[in-house]
């Protein structure tokens, strides 16, 4: 996932719009979606399945660059793209890419918050300001862009959010700033289900086990895969599909979930076994 500390809000590049080929949306009209975290690898794979929907995306992420790459993948395949840099950690940065979004794109219909940070420090080597880093970024990135954006959702009556969790919301798991963030992502999906009561809005979190990305270690990778009954760690199209079904009129009816996609180490779960 990309980071989100450091970046100006606003727009590094507009994508330009193109069409290949017939789609099937994701909603009719296709919504504009809205993704943090979309120079990661997650990000960009979410980024591409929610534009083969058909929603065009606003691509924001700390790395311009990433963000930008990730937009132009996403052109470069018949969808519709811009990329911003944003911090999600900094609301006057979260407000100028609302701003730039509605201009560029129209108002959010999905939003989507895959912005991560992660520390493998423990109290021992943890501190206090290194602990509340992760924590601003996944969880309080993640609310002050839902706040954002709420208003575009509310006022079509309809609208999707997804926010990405962790397995290590769900369990037992090291890491204290990581697990208690992720934790707290899957507390305010549950949370805001309530305020979002009868709104047409659905939210939901997903909650991904090891992937072959830069935030795994991947010395680890080997040691995941013997605690998943599926065989083998999940891949990041696996978790972007799970998006962006999530995101589809044909979810409608899925609302305040948290939802593993793991291959089934949740189910399983054996981290205290060597």
């Amino acid at each position: 996932m990309g980071a989100a500390r450091g970046g100006a809000p606003g727009g590094v590049g507009h994508g330009r719009t193109a069409t290949r080929g017939p789609r099937r949306p994701l909603v009719t009209p296709p919504p504009v979606a809205v993704l943090t975290g979309a120079g990661g690898g997650l990000g960009a794979a979410v980024a591409t399945a929610l534009a083969a929907a058909g929603s065009p995306v606003a691509c924001a992420d700390l790395d311009a660059g990433a963000a930008q790459r990730t937009a132009e993948a996403v052109i470069a395949a018949g969808g519709a793209a811009t990329a911003h840099a944003v911090d999600v950690t900094d609301p006057t940065a979260v407000s100028g890419w609302h701003e730039a979004v509605r201009s560029a794109l129209g108002p959010a219909g999905i939003v989507v918050n895959a912005a991560g940070a992660m520390d493998r420090g423990g109290p021992s080597e943890l501190d206090h300001a290194g602990f509340m880093r992760v924590v601003d970024v996944n969880l309080g990135g993640t609310y002050a862009v839902i706040r954002e954006f709420l208003p575009d959702l509310a006022d079509a009556g309809r609208g999707r959010i997804v926010n990405i969790a962790s397995i290590a919301g769900l369990v037992g798991y090291p890491f204290p700033s990581y697990t208690a963030s992720k934790s707290g992502v899957v507390g305010l999906t549950r949370s805001l289900l309530i305020d979002l009561w009868g709104t047409g809005i659905t939210i939901n979190a997903v909650c991904p086990g090891a992937m072959d990305t830069a935030m795994f270690n991947a010395a680890r990778i080997p040691d995941m895969v013997r605690r998943t009954p599926l065989g083998r760690i999940v891949t990041v199209d696996e978790v972007a599909a799970t998006v962006a079904f999530l995101c589809s009129d044909a979810a409608a009816g899925i609302n305040g979930a948290s939802i593993p996609v793991d291959g089934g180490a949740t189910t399983a779960f054996r981290y205290a076994e060597g």
